[in-house]
């Protein structure tokens, strides 16, 4: 079986960020792209468009002292969506971020059009980034 084509686009997009190639996620989201952030975090909240989401993207570097890391497990694929399973890991002074998220891609014509992440704990999360 061949690797469905989204899921390549949002290995793209986790390749892009963990490369800190701020541009190439312009060549794989949409222009009114929407990554909705939970909790209550400096990071939470919806950020729009590519300026928005490259934005958010590095305030996690900025935040963690460049320690934040994504490790991808996995991505379930279909026609206009995946799912990405993954692994963060940070560290800011004694605190340290160690968890496992679900993220949702909605994708339309190629693109990522909106991003809803799902933590395993988003008060974790939130202390955390406090």
């Amino acid at each position: 079986m061949t690797e469905h084509p989204n899921a390549k686009l949002v290995e793209r997009c986790y390749k892009a960020f963990a490369n800190d190639e701020v541009e190439a996620l312009g060549e794989v989201v949409d222009a009114t792209v929407v990554w909705h952030q939970p909790g209550r975090s400096p990071l939470a909240g919806d950020h729009i468009g590519p300026d928005g989401l490259r934005d958010l993207l590095e305030r996690f570097g900025t935040l963690s002292g460049g320690t934040f890391k994504l490790h991808l497990v996995d991505i379930l694929a279909t026609a206009t969506r995946a799912i990405a399973l993954h692994e963060m890991t940070a560290c800011r002074g004694d605190r340290v971020l160690d968890m496992a998220s679900a993220v949702e891609f909605e994708i339309h014509r190629g693109k990522i059009t909106e991003v809803t992440v799902y933590h395993d704990d988003t008060y974790h999360f939130d202390e955390f980034w406090a």
